[in-house]
């Protein structure tokens, strides 16, 4: 099995700018790094993290944790990954994905087999335990997302209570009086998923505010779950002719909820959702949608962790990106004489 060193003797060069070369350490000029990386692929060599971490003192591995349990990774949530994983691999470092749904447990875990440099969580809520415990134990960590008390702590965050708000305020100016909100939680509401806890905040306020009726579900990651939740809303509210959903796991049980009903959009009801413009795009029509930044928060929230590895990071760094409406095919203008139309109609057929 080829060395560090037979590497360095195929490059023609010290056995240190091997190192450099990948682990990112020191800056290596381009044409003495592509010498070195046609080396390691002329020789099949594969670097041995563990060695370099027991040399070295580091691993430069850093795990990303993303308690999906059994559910896997939406497009979305892929999305988030690939970027971290990118800024990981640009700055010398190897990511992790950690999905399992454990605790305290688990955080001692991963710090104490001395594997893994830094923690980046994802998920994040308001009363998060992984928080808790990562600051007992003065563990480097940021966040894809926030807690209700976050001193001290980097992290990247998306606005879901003003998305929310933009989209109730573009169906309210089209005309729509009768909004249904499908939330997304992947735990019960009551252990306090930040994105759900905000999205219900944004919601209920911009209801109140425009004195229109506030329509709420919460719906777990689960395609049944969602496709229940949106027939009851259907069921329950006749008077629909709008809704916003706030995840590309809800998109396909919401579209098939309201297809069923022979209902078209957006001629006959409108959706908006909270989802990355790749996949609103391919929806058929094309999804009206707060674009949800994954690509850009997955880079942030990686540069941030590693930024502290290196001690670039004297002062946490707290960002909260601001939402943006991409008006594209899926809603419609609501007369009120086509809701006075629809409401005769529930009423003859005895919804």
């Amino acid at each position: 099995m080829p060395t560090m060193a037979d590497v360095a003797r195929r490059a023609g060069v010290a056995v240190s700018t091997v190192s450099y070369v990948l682990s990112g350490a020191r800056p290596v000029s381009e044409r003495t790094r592509q010498r070195v990386m046609a080396a390691i692929a002329e020789l099949g060599y594969h670097p041995n993290i563990l060695a370099r971490g027991l040399a070295s003192k580091r691993t430069r591995v850093i795990a990303l944790l993303f308690p999906s349990g059994t559910r896997g990774l939406s497009h979305d949530q892929l999305e988030f990954f690939s970027a971290a994983a990118e800024v990981a691999s640009q700055r010398g470092y190897a990511l992790l994905l950690w999905t399992t749904l454990g605790g305290d447990a688990e955080i001692l875990r991963l710090t104490e087999e001395g594997l893994v440099e830094g923690l980046l969580l994802m998920e994040v809520r308001l009363h998060d335990p992984r928080v808790e415990a990562l600051k007992a134990l003065g563990y480097p960590f940021a966040m894809i997302g926030r807690t209700e008390c976050n001193d001290g702590i980097s992290y990247v965050d998306f606005d879901f209570e003003q998305a929310i708000r933009l989209c109730d305020q573009y169906l309210y100016e089209l005309g729509h009086r009768h909004i249904a909100h499908l939330i997304y939680s992947p735990v019960p509401i009551e252990q306090s998923y930040g994105p759900a806890v905000r999205s219900l905040v944004g919601a209920r306020a911009f209801c109140e505010e425009a004195g229109i009726p506030y329509i709420i579900r919460v719906s777990e990651a689960d395609i049944e779950a969602t496709y229940r939740a949106a027939h009851e809303l259907l069921d329950s509210y006749p008077s629909l002719t709008a809704m916003v959903f706030v995840s590309d796991l809800q998109c396909a049980p919401v579209m098939q909820a309201i297809h069923e009903r022979r209902l078209r959009v957006p001629e006959d009801f409108s959706v908006v959702s909270i989802l990355s413009s790749r996949f609103a795009e391919m929806m058929a029509p094309p999804l009206t949608a707060i674009e949800l930044p994954a690509v850009e928060m997955g880079h942030i929230g990686m540069e941030l962790l590693i930024r502290y590895l290196e001690g670039d990071e004297c002062v946490p760094t707290q960002l909260v990106l601001p939402p943006r409406l991409v008006v594209r095919q899926s809603c419609s203008v609501r007369t009120h004489t086509e809701l006075s139309m629809q409401e005769a109609k529930c009423f003859q057929e005895g919804r």
